[in-house]
């Protein structure tokens, strides 16, 4: 598969140092990369960076959003980075040296985001809730974090080796993987929309991890089709409209 068939986005979320999103451009630009996208960045930070040097013209072509539904609405496989110091996800753990594996497996997704968190806290729960599996990169189990750029430029290298075959055949995925990752699935946007028509049937707009980040999960893990979220967004408002009509009684 050649780099440039894979349209992939670099998502980092919440950044806090400017100083590392210079780092992390600097590190797309040496992978050939193209795409950074910053979420709820602190908005002096943000322009701090676009001052850096090193990569200057992604720095300043880089754009930042209010929320991590907005840098994925297009994507077709989102990929979550930990080290798992803190968190225990749900969704199906690779090593990063198994990513050549991961897009073997999901060859039918040209559109990929890889997420990084903020310098202090990671990826929350909420954040991988919206990823298709998670990737970590195997570090010393003592020190288990890395610094923000270095594990872009760390991703980014192995993402350009396994795309250009420089690696030959892909490691096998580990036992807690399995068979279970998705093949293939609609936008991240169309699951979104999905799970609001779902919350707008049951009326509810929790706060927190509830139904509805719980409905969001599933949906990446089973890997909905377009034509499925537009077949159950279908039903929905079906169900809807049934809902709303008043009871017949008999006479």
């Amino acid at each position: 598969m050649a780099l440039n068939s894979l349209d992939t986005r670099i998502v980092l979320v919440r950044p806090r140092n400017p100083l590392n999103i210079a780092a992390a451009a600097r590190a797309i630009k040496n992978f050939g990369l193209k795409d950074l996208v910053l979420v709820a960045a602190y908005e002096p930070v943000w322009l701090d960076a676009r001052a850096a040097v090193g990569a200057g013209d992604l720095l300043r072509s880089m754009r930042m959003v209010g929320s991590l539904g907005e840098a994925l609405e297009d994507r077709t496989l989102v990929l979550g980075t930990s080290s798992l110091a803190r968190r225990r996800p749900a969704q199906t753990i690779f090593s990063l040296n198994q990513l050549g594996e991961v897009l073997k497996r999901r060859k039918g997704a040209r559109r990929v985001a890889i997420l990084f968190g903020s310098e202090k806290t990671g990826l929350s729960n909420r954040d991988l809730g919206r990823c298709h599996a998670v990737l970590r990169i195997p570090t010393e189990e003592g020190v288990p974090s890395m610094n923000l750029g270095q594990a872009v430029a760390v991703c980014c290298y192995e993402l350009r080796r396994c795309l250009q075959g420089s690696r030959g055949k892909p490691q096998e995925a580990s036992a807690q993987a399995g068979a279970s990752f998705p093949m293939a699935g609609a936008t991240v946007g169309e699951v979104d929309r999905l799970v609001e028509a779902a919350e707008r049937l049951l009326g509810e707009r929790s706060k927190g991890r509830g139904r509805s980040d719980q409905l969001r999960e599933l949906a990446l893990r089973c890997a909905l089709r377009s034509r499925d979220v537009t077949l159950l967004l279908g039903v929905l408002r079906d169900l809807d409209w049934r809902m709303r009509q008043p009871e017949s009684s008999d006479e």
